[in-house]
């Protein structure tokens, strides 16, 4: 019957945004009660290696969130070409045709509301489906109430949408919170963003956002202005349905900055449209050539995708734990556990496109091996390419072979491993062992191809990427190849246990001597 379009990432986007989104993603999806009603998230330039944000609160989610929930999760590359031009991390009609294009064609209405808004019918008997299924053609808002917001973080239940719900009709009442605020037409009401109800054929015939308003605000009034133009008039649907929103003006959002606030123009985008039509990009909107992944939270998720791999790769431990040490005598023992390790290491990049291809440098044949592993079986279908220069002879239908110098150029994401080649599983941890010749020369090749990738890695970049690629170091805390990583990574003090870093390349390389430099300035 209906698809709702919202839009967001994996950030911290105002007060209390975890809690506020699903709140709202689980009251959304109990008034729907048609089977294709469709709840779409546009997760817009999360980084790569962070979930998307419905992934990162699934927990709090229900099942019927879950089910009704299709997450088209737009990268950081695909937003790139965009970057130098808006102020904004999350563009809102990009987003917004990105779901639009991608809609269930079955569906009549297209909602547009945003993360923080509950419906409430104002006859308990009818479900959102309902009320528009019997809905005339039109072009529909609402006025947005606001709950206070003492009231939804305090009493609501994330995942009680139905108690929350009649918790709000008797709260709209006792605490006196429905006030309408009218707006001038073809507005409405204020913030009408919160909801338009408009035909798919509609939103499709007028080619849907305007997607030169790239710098925040107002994308809802064009729309309202270009809808009103198409129809001939604004239609309320007050008398079926209330919107609240959960209020979080205590903290002030990333893009409000009070009267500073840069907004896109009103004359241009509202008083003097003109025409419903945006013939520029009548054939581009909605980015129609462009692959968008969907993520569902109902199937295939990352932790089922991480612990499917791992299981490939490493046996479950037969002893309550192991034992090591990062006492500084040990600095120059290389051994490490290689089953304890790999599930950090895999965890750096579940979050990837499946397409990803990855470049593994290592010295323990075993490490690359098994990582090819649980590479392939968390479904991740790009090569593991290691360079031919690390002389390490693998027979893996995941690997792919080559140059380093013409792999270097097709990869997306680096891994390098500084271990001992001559170390065998089940061989002991940190006790003092030193580095065989053998250990050595093949040490060498990994730092030599490290600090050849990391120091040129903006000039051999594949052709097209403008992101910059990242850098995960295995066996780099706590013993000599910690500063030479952080010299040409930009990566975060992690606990020994993980035994990973992992970060961006620097502009510059810094020494471990200037940070030390810098350290004592800032002490001073």
């Amino acid at each position: 019957m209906f698809s709702v379009i919202i839009y967001g990432r994996n950030d911290s986007h105002g007060y209390n945004l975890h809690k506020r989104a699903a709140i709202s993603f689980n009251a959304l999806a109990e008034v729907m009660s048609d089977p294709d009603d469709e709840i779409l998230f546009v997760d817009y330039n999360t980084p790569d290696d962070h979930p998307t944000f419905p992934e990162a609160i699934a927990d709090t989610l229900t099942a019927k969130a879950k089910k009704h929930m299709r997450i088209l999760r737009v990268r950081p590359e695909q937003h790139a070409h965009l970057k130098s031009k808006t102020h904004l991390v999350a563009l809102e009609s990009q987003s917004r045709n990105v779901a639009l294009r991608r809609s269930n064609p079955k569906n009549r209405w297209i909602l547009y509301t945003n993360t923080d808004m509950l419906l409430l019918s104002r006859d308990e008997g009818e479900s959102m489906s309902d009320i528009l299924g019997a809905l005339p053609d039109g072009f529909y808002q609402i006025p947005r109430f606001e709950i206070p917001e003492m009231l939804w973080e305090a009493a609501f239940d994330r995942k009680d949408p139905a108690g929350n719900l009649v918790k709000l009709r008797d709260w709209s009442t006792r605490f006196h919170l429905n006030q309408v605020v009218h707006n001038f037409m073809p507005m409405k009401y204020d913030a009408l963003g919160d909801f338009q109800a408009v035909l798919r054929d509609d939103m499709f015939a007028i080619h849907g956002f305007d997607e030169s308003m790239i710098l925040g605000w107002h994308c809802d009034s064009n729309l309202a202005a270009r809808l009103a133009l198409y129809r001939g008039r604004v239609d309320t649907l007050m008398d079926k349905a209330f919107g609240y929103h959960c209020d979080h003006t205590r903290v002030a959002a990333a893009n409000n900055k009070g009267r500073k606030t840069t907004m896109n123009s009103h004359d241009k985008y509202i008083w003097n449209v003109s025409s419903p039509y945006i013939p520029e990009q009548a054939e581009t909107w909605g980015w129609p050539d462009v692959e968008i992944e969907e993520v569902r939270l109902d199937r295939d998720t990352c932790y089922e995708r991480y612990t499917a791999g791992l299981s490939k790769a490493i046996e479950p431990a037969t002893v309550p734990f192991t034992s090591t040490s990062c006492e500084w005598h040990l600095f120059d023992d290389l051994t490490y556990d290689l089953s304890h390790t790999l599930p950090f290491v895999c965890d750096q990049m579940l979050t990837y496109p499946r397409s990803t291809r990855i470049m593994v440098v290592g010295s323990r044949p075993e490490f690359v091996s098994r990582f090819a592993t649980a590479w392939q079986g968390m479904g991740l279908a790009g090569k593991v390419m290691v360079p031919r220069e690390c002389h390490l002879d693998l027979d893996h239908p995941a690997i792919e072979s080559g140059r380093f110098a013409d792999l270097l150029r097709r990869t997306d994401l680096f891994l390098f491993e500084f271990g001992l080649t001559t170390q065998k599983d089940g061989d002991p941890v940190r006790t003092g062992r030193e580095a065989s010749p053998a250990d050595r020369k093949q040490l060498k090749i990994v730092e030599r191809l490290f600090r050849q990738a990391a120091s040129t890695e903006s000039g051999t970049r594949p052709p097209g990427r403008r992101m910059p690629r990242r850098f995960i170091g295995v066996n780099v805390i706590y013993n000599k190849y910690w500063p030479i990583f952080t010299d040409y990574v930009g990566a975060n003090i992690n606990p020994f246990c993980s035994q990973v870093l992992a970060g961006f390349a620097l502009e510059e390389p810094v020494t471990m001597k200037e940070k030390i430099l810098k350290f004592r300035k800032r002490a001073a």
